[in-house]
């Protein structure tokens, strides 16, 4: 696990360093420099060439300047041709002052970027190094810092790409909390940033201007953050890291017992997929309950899974036949997923309702059953009453849509006007942990990055695997699958879910490695499950 931090967390936890426990800022900005350096000299190694590269350090007066400054000093020291080119030449911080002073002492060109603009031709350089603005980009950008990144972006172009573009902490004009473009941006080949990954880094459209993220340590830890640990994390680490090893004297029944509640007449496709990833995913034994036509299908494909069927007929007798039946595997379920290709009928709503009623473990809702609750409030209300018991856990899976819908439904008489897609993508990185407080329960909200957030959890987990290959239909539906798997791990709900949306990600970058992200299809993940899963 790592953190993800916003530029308050990151500039406090710097401070901190500082001031607390004594680490001079002077010390971190020449660990900082040195990190960058190496980096270079890795790119230069690798082209195996001993000519001397020109290196353009666009500068800006803060403390990303003078970590640009003390870069081109120690390249100058390496032998590389160094160009400083100041930007908004002002009074810097005390450590940018000293790093001028020190770059002036070993002769390095120095002078400021209107003028190198104007004297130096843009086809001279082999590396730039984008040291103008950091983590301090709050706004649109204009005068000489937009001249700036234009001229760097310029650069790049003229040179057919050749020239390496390397940005200090963030890609000027990055939002470094949103990952927002204010309005230019420095598109990099590679970006050093230190001790943490910044938000902007790691979303959408903030990552694509990254290029090769490198976070490197130059002495800050997360004693900096005295006790007010970041709100946002991820995973870096393996799956078998993540998950316990399976117990050796266990049997099917140790490994789970999942009811998949799905599909319908003329929808088995999502079904099938989730009940194939369920077992793919570790689950000792699937059941599933649906209508007598799916079973047909899915027998074809999974005869290891067991089935119940029920008829799709909307009357009083009916009902009470399903409840009956249904009522006999849940008893016998670990874990249930309902919800795709479930339909949004009266017998589907029926089902939901028993479910919510009669069921104590834990429940995954997805597809359908996001849009039930977001259409019928009784439904609602039962899955707010649902997890009032301790021993019940429920995880919602909605892509953006869905959780417009949700959102809406929940709140509606608070807002103006509904909330649309765009405003649940602006609001990602806390709308989820609005709903989850709501129902108590887990929410994965999915999209090019999924977040998950628990109810009455201070944390939230941004999700960095997976692709565009895995907007595909069927996707979520294997998450589904992955997640009443994973449950008999007993991780409890928020660790699952982060855990199974992290592995479906994992194995969609498996997939799109093998076929492409054109090309792959939701069968394609549960292939690759066996991959990404440990053996063991």
């Amino acid at each position: 696990m790592q953190y993800l931090v916003t530029a308050n967390e990151m500039k406090t936890c710097d401070r901190n360093t500082s001031e607390h426990f004594g680490v001079p800022s002077i010390v971190l900005m020449e660990r900082a420099a040195l990190a960058v350096a190496a980096r270079i000299g890795e790119w230069k190694r690798a082209l195996h060439t001993s000519r001397a590269f020109n290196v353009l350090i666009v500068s800006g007066h803060g403390g990303n300047g003078g970590d640009g400054i003390a870069i081109g000093r120690i390249l100058h020291q390496h032998g590389y041709r160094v160009q400083i080119a100041l930007v908004c030449d002002k009074d810097s911080n005390p450590d940018t002052v000293l790093q001028k002073k020190c770059a002036a002492a070993y002769g390095i060109p120095m002078d400021t970027f209107s003028n190198v603009r104007a004297t130096k031709s843009q086809m001279e350089w082999d590396i730039i190094v984008d040291a103008v603005l950091g983590i301090g980009c709050t706004h649109d950008i204009e005068g000489e810092y937009g001249e700036a990144i234009m001229y760097i972006n310029e650069c790049k172009k003229l040179k057919d790409e050749s020239t390496l573009v390397v940005s200090v902490d963030m890609p000027s004009g990055i939002d470094t909390d949103t990952g927002s473009v204010h309005q230019l941006a420095v598109k990099a080949d590679m970006t050093i940033t230190f001790n943490f990954a910044k938000m902007g880094q790691l979303l959408y459209p903030g990552t694509e201007y990254c290029g090769q993220l490198f976070v490197e340590d130059v002495g800050i830890t997360v004693d900096g953050f005295m006790g007010n640990l970041p709100e946002y994390f991820f995973f870096d680490e393996g799956p078998e890291d993540l998950l316990p090893r399976r117990v050796g004297y266990g049997n099917k029944g140790t490994f789970g017992k999942v009811l998949v509640i799905a599909g319908n007449d003329m929808v088995s496709g999502a079904c099938l997929l989730s009940s194939k990833a369920a077992f793919h995913s570790g689950a000792g034994m699937v059941k599933v309950f649906t209508t007598p036509a799916t079973a047909e299908v899915i027998k074809q494909s999974i005869p290891e899974a067991m089935f119940s069927c029920y008829a799709n007929i909307e009357t009083d007798d009916n009902i009470n036949k399903i409840k009956n039946i249904l009522v006999e595997d849940l008893k016998w379920a670990s874990a249930v997923v309902i919800g795709p290709g479930l339909g949004t009928g009266m017998v589907a709503k029926a089902i939901f309702s028993i479910v919510l009623e009669n069921y104590d473990g834990f429940l995954v809702a997805d597809a359908d059953a996001l849009n039930l609750l977001a259409e019928d409030k009784e439904l609602s209300q039962l899955a707010r009453k649902y997890t009032e018991s301790e021993d019940k856990l429920l995880v919602l899976t909605p892509h953006v849509a869905e959780f417009a819908r949700l959102y809406n439904a929940a709140f509606g008489d608070e807002q103006s006007e509904p909330a649309s897609v765009y405003d649940i993508k602006e609001n990602i990185l806390k709308w989820p942990q609005v709903l989850a407080d709501h129902y108590s329960c887990v929410v994965i909200c999915k999209d090019a990055r999924s977040v998950v957030a628990g109810g009455g959890k201070k944390q939230m987990y941004i999700n960095i695997s997976g692709n565009s290959g895995m907007a595909t239909a069927g996707s979520g539906d294997v998450l589904a699958g992955i997640l009443g798997a994973l449950s008999s791990r007993k991780l409890g709900g928020f660790q699952t879910a982060c855990i199974a949306t992290f592995i479906h990600g994992l194995a969609g970058n498996r997939a799109a490695s093998r076929v492409g992200e054109y090309y792959m299809t939701a069968s394609d993940i549960i292939k690759e499950l066996a991959n990404v899963l440990p053996e063991k």
